[in-house]
């Protein structure tokens, strides 16, 4: 067996010893808002423009994929960095969550989107 054929094994052990769980968390996290942020900041789904209907009264969508694009990397750099400050990770990848759920909680209580109690408790 060639010994190309276990570098992803070792690779994949590498960054989970140097990640750990709250790590691995952090990073899976960062580049699932980071990714989420970008669809946001492109093309937007309609029942998500519809939902936010506060937000949007504030800034453009675009400003709010980019804040979820920037929690993201944060939360991906929280992870990498080795100073035991992850709390700070967690911070950002909470933040863009809560602020996306009290926006369709508005929603649902203005009667913009009754149906947003879905999106608000996922």
């Amino acid at each position: 067996m060639r010994a190309a054929a276990f570098l992803p094994c070792r690779v994949l052990k590498r960054l989970d010893n140097r990640l750990g769980r709250r790590g691995a968390y952090l990073a899976c996290a960062g580049m699932a808002w980071t990714m989420l942020g970008l669809s946001f900041m492109t093309e937007p789904s309609p029942n998500t423009v519809r939902g936010m209907v506060l937000l949007r009264q504030i800034a453009p969508m675009w400003v709010w994929g980019a804040l979820w694009v920037v929690c993201g990397l944060t939360a991906i750099a929280f992870a990498l960095a080795r100073t035991g400050r992850d709390r700070y990770g967690f911070a950002a990848a909470v933040l863009p969550t809560l602020l996306w759920s009290c926006a369709y909680i508005g929603a649902i209580i203005d009667g913009d989107f009754p149906s947003a109690w879905v999106n608000a408790a996922t």
